[in-house]
């Protein structure tokens, strides 16, 4: 495989138009793509009947809120004390806590994944409910006429006020308000993506399953192609997974663009990967 078909992906259709920047794709369906490089006989039809069903029990309770705040308390009792979604802290080493499928299965993943479960049945219902990439946890808003009000799927549906939510996520490390106000900012369909991908790179080299985190990271670099630290990553999990000649297309082009400062680690790369390859001569 050369550079040029890292950037190749027939078979995701949203992942894809993703990587042409529209801004109107399914995260649910390019959620399911990402679970099928480690799943390839995956059907995502399940997911979707499951989202549709969460929506049509939600929909009376919804109709019947008095106010934003009981609107997402119906959101929280349907998905978290009904179906029991809620986080677990050994998802943060399983790849499967990010698969929405496994998630709706064994009732629990990453704050990312179960985001998603929130913001899909929300679509559906035609609720505006957004992704929010906080720092250290990921969250759901919903933008209500008081203000925006803030879901945390992992802790049991806990709904927080903005003011709650950066008290809160002060608790959890050292950022100024500023800083906090900034990143309960909605997150971006890439930004998202992206997030998902990085939990699952660290997740697969922690297995030391380089061939997973390949896969990964390629589609890390194809969303951030010109990244230099993406194209460095690319070609030691190439090399790992005995890719080599690409390994050696990926460094020589990280040579005409990183900084001098870089160059001589590349360097030494490349040493070692054509090394590697003179051993199969």
């Amino acid at each position: 495989m050369d550079i040029a078909h890292l950037f190749q992906f027939k078979q995701d259709r949203e992942f894809t138009r993703l990587l042409h920047h529209d801004n109107y794709i399914d995260l649910t369906t390019a959620a399911l793509e990402l679970a099928r490089d480690d799943q390839p006989e995956l059907q995502f039809d399940m997911v979707y009947t499951w989202i549709r069903q969460r929506a049509s029990e939600l929909s009376g309770r919804v109709a019947l809120a008095n106010d934003d705040r009981s609107l997402v308390q119906c959101f929280v009792d349907c998905l978290a004390r009904q179906h029991k979604l809620i986080g677990n802290t050994t998802c943060y080493h399983q790849a499967e806590g990010s698969y929405l499928n496994y998630v709706i299965e064994k009732k629990q993943g990453l704050p990312i994944a179960l985001s998603l479960i929130y913001m899909a049945v929300g679509k559906e219902l035609g609720i505006d409910i957004q992704g929010v990439a906080a720092p250290i946890q990921f969250l759901v808003r919903y933008d209500s006429q008081a203000g925006p009000l803030f879901i945390d799927p992992y802790a049991k549906g806990a709904i927080y006020t903005e003011e709650e939510c950066v008290v809160r996520l002060a608790e959890l490390g050292e950022f100024t308000r500023g800083e906090l106000t900034r990143l309960l900012k909605p997150a971006s369909h890439r930004e998202i993506i992206a997030r998902m991908l990085m939990n699952l790179k660290r997740i697969h080299e922690e297995h030391q399953d380089y061939q997973k985190a390949w896969n990964v990271q390629r589609r890390l670099f194809a969303l951030s192609p010109l990244s230099n630290t993406h194209k460095k990553d690319m070609a030691a999990l190439s090399f790992k997974t005995k890719q080599l000649s690409l390994s050696v297309e990926l460094l020589e082009s990280c040579l005409k663009s990183c900084p001098e400062s870089e160059q001589s680690d590349i360097k030494l790369m490349l040493q070692k990967v054509h090394t590697e390859l003179a051993k199969w001569n």
